[in-house]
């Protein structure tokens, strides 16, 4: 009795910022629970740094109670800062409750902020929250978002997460430039843009899945990572897309990372199949191609220019998107000279989603007899097309010529 006692007043007797620290790493459904323990912690919760209300909050802790009725009552009592508010719970819906709630928190002290609609109409975002002076990141889920006018940005801010959010095309790209600590962007489904630009000189990690004419980085030279995918064929603009977007990664004198859809380098072979980009990827280390259709030779052509394009390129990844097979494909392919491109960097390449069909088995036959320093190839087969878990495919790659006498073939799924 005397030593539970004594364990109990050693954990009461803290001092109070080591409280919140315990508290801030407790989930907010633990965190209230704690009230039970004593009449002397009935109220330690209402000093938590963080305000979580997410899946498990919803799970675990409302019950039949609605939201509304307990959000509202949590922030009144809540006592000293708040780092961190996070308002994801599944099925929520825009509601003007959430105004009110942004009015409880104090603007000096909100350094992550969340709020995620998951149902129902965008809720469009209250002024307040653009006098958090102190934000470092913020996720937008299904929201509006337009800065009043004169304003001017986060100047703390490192990370935006923005999704299916409204935006405004004249104050976005302004807005960017304004964040000028900004190094993490992700807008997935947000309002399609003409011409995107990106002007954030700490910017090292760029996602957008979307859809936009044009992009432009205007002052990115930290920008390491950029994955770019579109959410439908609109963004097409006739012959300036391809070469635009090409350009405009070409002035990254930082990127190691690129993730594309393949089919959006098509129209470089507009006017002939290209051999090489008029601009080379020197700093590229690893490439992710994802939905390449190996039935349209001009995809492959522009994907093997840009391959070509990348001379320290050391990680490749395909993701296959093939449902046809075109035999002049596999004749374009058998006609390219491994010895015109010699691959020296290329040390390991993942071929995802592979049905062994001829084009993709003559692209790999390239590869191989390209990548002089190749260590791995992993080949992840389509379960849906191949009935004997890729054994065959495995065999047949095997008899292929490597110019890397280290090169490994593996079948990922036996792996696993």
């Amino acid at each position: 009795m005397c030593s539970g006692r004594s364990e109990a007043d050693l954990i009461s007797n803290l001092p109070g910022s080591i409280i919140d620290n315990i508290m801030g790493c407790l989930p907010l459904r633990d965190a209230v629970r704690t009230s039970i323990l004593s009449r002397e912690w009935r109220y330690k919760w209402v000093t938590c740094p963080e305000l979580v209300f997410d899946f498990w909050f919803d799970q675990m802790f409302l019950g039949n109670h609605k939201l509304e009725q307990l959000v509202y009552p949590i922030l009144k009592l809540h006592r000293g800062p708040l780092v961190k508010f996070a308002l994801q719970v599944p099925a929520f819906r825009s509601c003007p409750h959430i105004d009110q709630w942004v009015d409880l928190m104090q603007n000096n002290t909100i350094q992550d902020f969340t709020l995620h609609i998951s149902r129902g109409d965008s809720h469009r975002l209250p002024f307040r929250i653009f006098t958090f002076h102190q934000l470092r990141k913020l996720k937008l889920y299904k929201c509006v978002f337009n800065p009043p006018p004169g304003f001017k940005g986060f100047n703390k801010l490192l990370n935006l997460d923005l999704q299916n959010v409204d935006l405004v095309h004249e104050t976005f790209a302004s807005f960017i430039s304004a964040c000028r600590m900004l190094e993490r962007l992700r807008m997935i489904d947000c309002t399609s843009f003409d011409c995107l630009e990106i002007d954030s000189p700490k910017l090292k990690f760029l996602e957008f899945h979307g859809v936009f004419r044009f992009i432009a980085f205007k002052n990115s030279p930290l920008l390491e990572e950029v994955s770019i995918s579109f959410s439908s064929m609109e963004f097409k603009t006739g012959k300036s897309f391809s070469s635009n977007l090409i350009d405009s990664l070409s002035c990254l004198p930082s990127l190691e990372k690129l993730h594309l859809q393949a089919f959006a380098l098509e129209e470089l072979a507009e006017d002939g199949l290209p051999r090489n980009l008029p601009v080379t990827l020197k700093t590229l280390k690893i490439l992710h191609l994802s939905d390449m259709y190996f039935e349209k030779i001009e995809e492959i052509s522009c994907v093997l220019c840009l391959i070509r394009s990348s001379p320290n390129l050391q990680k490749l990844k395909i993701t296959a998107f093939t449902f046809d097979v075109v035999e002049s494909v596999g004749e374009y392919l058998r006609a390219q000279k491994s010895s015109d491109c010699l691959l020296a960097q290329l040390k390991t390449v993942d071929m995802l989603l592979f049905s062994g069909v001829e084009p993709e088995m003559e692209f790999v036959k390239y590869l191989l007899a390209s990548a002089t320093g190749l260590e791995e190839m992993a080949i992840l087969p389509h379960s849906g097309s191949v009935s004997d878990g890729g054994e065959s495919i495995l065999n047949e790659l095997k008899q292929f010529p490597r110019a890397s006498a280290k090169a490994e073939i593996i079948n990922v799924k036996n792996e696993s």
